[in-house]
């Protein structure tokens, strides 16, 4: 474990706690009627802005003066601010998939305090106060505790503790595809050049490893970090895979640049014990981050269904499918009731959070599914009773969408998750749908946009340049956007589709997809190069494949410089195939090879491989075939163009299936010759 980096902790205030200033009054006024008080918030422009706006400007008056001893106590004017401020913050909720670090922009806001004292509308000389910029952040601690540690809990609770922004217990038990998250807020001196998630992982033959799982290089002060800390989205289920051990169970925190260590230590026990009922809650918890509470046991669903009656008048020739009375716009309030599964007594207190919360998610198939709690009056959490070790609550939660129809489909299509960035406010040329300049000058705006295409991000995030809003520029003719920055030359280069409409002795190609030069512009040469990783993309289809790739005759046959005392190997489809030993020395390109020691291991995916021929084993080496589970193809393996295995099988469940590699059609095995080439083909049926 990393050693623990010696830090200064700033001051913030939570936002959904009290945030109260008080205005002196003014003691000497011969006419107190006439004092009237107040404050104005101001805020950033946008977030990182030097720029402030006014937010709200509060009036108010003083208490009434109050003699206390002999002594006139004037209390002056108070304001509590906490509900403007929270309102103007934003959480950011985790999204499905995550797997990096994001920066939560908008939890955290610097905030500008202004206060005067007007006499019947006159500003009364030495009180207009700008008070020193303080930060707060949406979130809060309980009543009680809030009181003792308000001016305490940012820098002296934190410096003690390095705690995440949560309050579950620092040991939790998960699922393997449990979504995990934590929130970490940088509110210390010095500041790190870079944020990194550390991982202690410990394997079921007690074997240790620790990495450095994921970076953020850009790091400011007062901002929130979410970082995903399932155990898919920490990529363990590739390490299980690489080094042939399971884990037991994995430590995380935060380090700087050096591997110091900046935040407590939370550990996760994988739990791969089979439960009849799971059911994940994700939701916000009192201190900005998102929480997930895994609760095992039996829920239960309802529908509250309601809508608009109506009568219709009955022809005279009205037929027995006619409706005289009818209902319209049917919906239905859904409600999800949820059993806890046992717990000890300081997780059943714990509960409050979720009951609190006003961001709740329940994770199914579809993605993290928005609730709501019943009515305020309808939700009592009984916490822990005296003696209450081990114990379960039942809980009611409504959707937060009325249901208007049934449907019943499988997960919808996954997509891996693509980079984004934002694109700051500058002056920019307007181009036109390819990218090319078109010779106007526009004013930019901060958006939120793809990297690979440039593509702006739904639902759109960013400040518009619209007539009538601060700032407008309208576009003008310009002499400096007459001409591209950046024009694309002549591309080519190698689809992902190949033919499938070859014969049965061919070998199908993949298509050379062609770009010609001057197609495509851009300002700069990153996004000329994702303005053409777009159109590829277009353009790379079935349909395009069949249109211009090739098919090969005899590919078998083929020609290759194979080394003295080596054999070689190709295949047709080398993402769909891998060859492996069974046993040390380790060789060949699977995903089980991958991790081992050797000089001929080799990346999956790998084509055109050579390996030893002294020493040939046949009977140590497999061929991995994966396809759709369930479907039907045919091998076919070639040596120096000679057929000596056809055969045709199915794909187990999972989508995969393993043949002796050196296999003859009639059970015999194959031994290889120096130089010898070998070729798999794999037929789709």
């Amino acid at each position: 474990m990393d050693a623990l980096a010696p830090l200064t902790f700033l001051p913030l205030r939570f936002s959904r706690n009290p945030m109260a200033y008080t205005i002196d009054a003014v003691a000497d006024s011969p006419n107190r009627a006439g004092l009237a008080y107040y404050l104005t918030l101001k805020k950033p422009k946008t977030y990182g802005s030097g720029d402030y706006d006014e937010l709200i400007t509060l009036p108010g008056r003083e208490f009434p003066p109050r003699t206390e001893l002999g002594a006139t106590i004037y209390p002056g004017a108070s304001f509590d601010v906490g509900v403007f401020i929270d309102d103007f913050l934003r959480s950011t909720a985790p999204v499905v998939g995550q797997t990096g670090i994001v920066t939560c922009g908008d939890m955290i806001t610097p905030y500008l305090t202004r206060t005067w004292v007007e006499q019947d509308g006159v500003p009364v000389a030495g009180t207009d106060k700008t008070l020193a910029l303080e930060y707060a952040i949406k979130g809060a601690l309980s009543v009680e505790q809030f009181a003792g540690w308000r001016d305490q809990f940012f820098t002296t609770f934190l410096a003690q503790s390095r705690q995440f922004l949560t309050w579950q217990p620092s040991e939790k038990w998960v699922d393997t595809v449990q979504p995990e998250f934590l929130y970490y807020l940088v509110n210390f001196t010095p500041k790190p050049a870079e944020l990194r998630l550390r991982i202690d992982i410990v394997y079921d033959d007690a074997s240790t490893e620790t990495i450095t799982a994921q970076r953020m290089t850009t790091v400011s002060q007062y901002v929130v970090y979410g970082i995903p800390v399932g155990f898919v989205a920490l990529g363990l289920p590739e390490r299980e895979a690489a080094t042939g051990r399971v884990v037991h169970a994995y430590s995380v925190w935060m380090a700087n640049e050096s591997n110091q260590r900046l935040s407590e230590v939370r550990t996760y026990y994988v739990n791969r014990d089979f439960d009849a009922n799971v059911v994940y809650l994700l939701f916000r918890n009192s201190l900005g981050g998102y929480d997930t509470l895994r609760c095992t046991g039996q829920t239960s669903r309802t529908l509250a269904v309601s809508g608009t009656d109506g009568q219709r008048a009955l022809d005279p020739s009205y037929l027995p499918t006619t409706a005289e009375l009818f209902k319209k716009n049917r919906i239905a309030e859904r409600t999800l009731t949820v059993a806890t599964g046992l717990r000890d007594g300081d997780q059943l207190d714990y509960l409050t959070e979720l009951v609190l919360s006003e961001d709740l998610f329940v994770v199914t198939q579809e993605g993290f599914v928005a609730l709501s709690l019943p009515d305020s009056a309808d939700t009592v959490l009984a916490l822990r009773s005296d003696d209450e070790d081990l114990a379960g609550r039942v809980l009611t939660f409504r959707y937060a969408k009325n249901e208007v129809a049934y449907s019943n489909l499988p997960s919808p299509p996954t997509a891996p998750a693509r980079p984004t960035r934002w694109l700051p406010t500058n002056p920019f040329c307007l181009i036109d749908s390819n990218g090319l300049r078109t010779g106007y000058l526009g004013a930019a705006k901060l958006e939120l946009r793809y990297a690979d295409d440039g593509s702006l991000v739904k639902p759109l995030r960013s400040k518009a340049n619209v007539a009538g809003t601060e700032g407008y520029t309208p576009a003008v003719l310009s002499s400096a956007c007459t001409t591209t920055p950046f024009v694309n030359s002549a591309v080519q280069q190698a689809g992902s589709y190949k033919r499938n409409n070859c014969g049965a002795d061919q070998d199908a190609t993949v298509a050379l997809l062609t770009i010609p030069a001057g197609i495509y512009g851009a300002e700069t040469a990153a996004q000329l190069q994702s303005r053409i990783d777009q159109a590829l993309k277009v353009m790379d289809t079935q349909a395009y494949a069949n249109q211009y790739g090739s098919c090969l005759a005899n590919p078998a046959g083929y020609s290759y410089n194979v080394p003295v005392n080596h054999w070689h190997y190709r295949g047709n489809s080398p993402s769909r195939l891998g060859i492996e030993t069974s046993g040390a020395p380790y060789m060949g390109n699977a995903w089980t090879m991958q991790g081992q020691g050797g000089s001929f291991i080799y990346p999956t995916g790998s084509n055109d491989l050579n390996f030893p021929s002294t020493d040939f084993n046949p009977d140590q080496w497999r061929l991995f075939t994966t396809g759709t589970a369930g479907a039907s193809a045919r091998l076919r393996l070639f040596r120096n163009g000679d057929l000596y295995l056809d055969k045709t099988f199915v794909f187990n469940p999972d989508g995969y299936e393993y043949h002796g590699l050196f296999t003859k059609t009639n059970g015999s095995s194959l031994t290889v010759a120096s130089m010898d080439k070998l070729y798999v083909q794999l037929l789709d049926l």
